[in-house]
């Protein structure tokens, strides 16, 4: 199967945005055609905005470029990577409007949009083999090849596990052509159900198919395949195998950390050295692992001035501080009449905010066209009290589409805060007008806020009419969660105004 062989659909027309390249595959009839010069935008892109921790944005970026140029396995695992990191820094699946953003007719298409699915939730064994399906009739035999073992590490690590999924595994497996993991998946099959007679006809034939892979025979002829030099790289496969798993045993993680150390030792002005340290000594989660981190971050940003070294180190200062304020909070909400434990739990509140608003801050000036990043420093300095600049912030990023209904949404609140809820009402309308299918979530905590505006606005201006509003918004609301916040109080209150003031 060739590796672009695919159906002869048109693809939809490319796009041309004013700041970043649209997402949009080529307009191509019969088969797939390539553009990487269209990929790599997205490409540098996405490593600029990985590199701010924004992962769930470059992995978009990636997915955008794979619809114009899938091949290369080397940008698979970078995506893969991004992919570990956004699971372990507690990332959430993708949502309706960034799936549906990747929509297309190809089989491109298809696996570009399944290999982010995946990429958001990567312990998903749904997701992993609709990415193989989705590969096999893409042609993508090269990255089904290669993500083959790290899918058969997930599967042998699932609780439950079943003959029906080991040989849907192997089918999905045998696609792609990788005969190794169909083989392994019909032993395990052949273990759950040794009574299976077919299941030993598929044995013979993938033992005959792995044998002739393992050998390097099936290279051979085009002078590709040598049994020495398999053995000689197996060590290595070994080593690159646990370093890319995603729920490694602990001895695994031992060996890994035992080889960054050398490495970094061995090569401590080499940034690839530092960051996988740092990022294996903050995966293990101990508050020594962690200030080793944060040394060994620190450290690199001194020798090679890496800004994201010291961004990195930042954000394991942030994460031991949020866990002192969790703390702290659990403390008061456990003794709510300790006026000592509420005070501890203030203070230390603020010092975080006022740290990881300093953190924001340097991380603009280093990424200055991340509006995430302003939107992010807004919302510290709202929580700080400082609306003004909370303000400026919040409608710097109103124009971006990811950020619009976030930032109105927080503007209003900014201008209620300064006790100007004409505007505010404004903002929370324009959020609400914004919002689109699947966002109801979203929905909920605007109604109540306008709700509040309407009520102080009815107060201020002894106006019946806004009390009323804000009662049809107030009934909505009860009658989707009676227990949402503090609403049935807010109904009483309502009540109250539209009684005492004039229609």
């Amino acid at each position: 199967m060739g590796f672009f062989s695919f159906g002869k659909k048109k693809q939809p027309e490319p796009g041309q945005p004013e700041t970043a390249p649209t997402g949009q595959a080529p307009a191509v009839t019969g088969a797939f055609v390539a553009q990487p010069d269209k990929a790599r935008k997205f490409f540098d892109h996405a490593k600029t905005i990985a590199q701010t921790g924004n992962y769930e944005y470059a992995l978009m970026l990636y997915a955008k470029a794979f619809r114009f140029d899938p091949s290369g396995v080397p940008r698979h695992e970078e995506f893969y990577k991004l992919a570990v990191s956004f699971y372990q820094s507690g990332g959430k699946p993708a949502g309706r409007d960034d799936i549906k953003e990747l929509e297309g007719p190809g089989p491109i298409d298809k696996f570009v949009q399944a290999e982010y699915i995946w990429a958001r939730d990567v312990l998903n064994m749904d997701a992993a083999f609709k990415m193989l399906e989705t590969a096999g009739k893409a042609g993508q035999i090269e990255f089904g090849s290669w993500i083959a073992p790290k899918l058969l590490d997930l599967l042998r690590k699932q609780k439950k596990q079943s003959k029906s999924m080991w040989l849907k595994a192997k089918t999905l497996f045998t696609s792609v052509e990788a005969y190794a993991e169909a083989f392994a998946c019909v032993e395990e099959a052949v273990r759950v159900d040794p009574s299976d007679t077919q299941l030993s006809a598929d044995l013979k034939e993938l033992t005959a198919r792995h044998a002739l892979k393992q050998g390097g025979y099936d290279k051979a002829v085009g002078g590709g395949g040598n049994f020495t030099s398999m053995v000689k790289d197996s060590a290595k496969q070994q080593q690159l195998q646990e370093q890319n798993q995603i729920a490694a045993s602990e001895e695994t993680e031992a060996r890994n950390l035992e080889r960054a150390r050398k490495d970094h030792e061995d090569n401590p002005m080499s940034a690839d050295a530092i960051l996988k340290l740092g990022t294996l000594l903050r995966r293990r989660a101990t508050e020594e692992s962690e200030n080793e981190a944060y040394t060994v971050f620190m450290t690199g940003f001194e020798r090679l001035n890496e800004y994201r070294f010291r961004m990195f180190a930042g954000e394991i200062r942030i994460m031991q501080m949020r866990r002192r304020v969790n703390a702290a909070l659990k403390k008061t909400e456990a003794n709510p009449t300790d006026a000592a434990a509420k005070a501890e739990y203030e203070a230390l509140r603020r010092e975080f905010l006022e740290f990881e608003g300093g953190e924001l801050r340097e991380k603009q000036k280093n990424y200055p066209t991340d509006r995430s990043i302003k939107a992010e420093l807004g919302r510290i300095e709202f929580e700080l009290g400082h609306y003004e600049d909370a303000m400026a912030a919040f409608q710097a990023c109103k124009d971006e589409a990811k950020l619009r209904i976030g930032s109105t949404h927080m503007l209003g609140r900014c201008f209620a805060a300064e006790g100007w809820h004409s505007e505010a009402a404004s903002e929370y309308r324009e959020a609400l007008s914004a919002l689109g299918v699947g966002e109801s979530d979203r929905e909920l905590p605007i109604k109540y806020d306008l709700m509040l505006s309407l009520m102080e606005l009815a107060k201020s201006e002894k106006n019946g009419t806004h009390a009323r509003e804000a009662g049809e918004i107030c009934s909505a609301i009860v009658r989707r969660d009676i227990s949402y916040r503090d609403i049935r109080v807010r109904r009483k209150e309502i009540d109250a105004l539209v009684k005492d003031l004039p229609a």
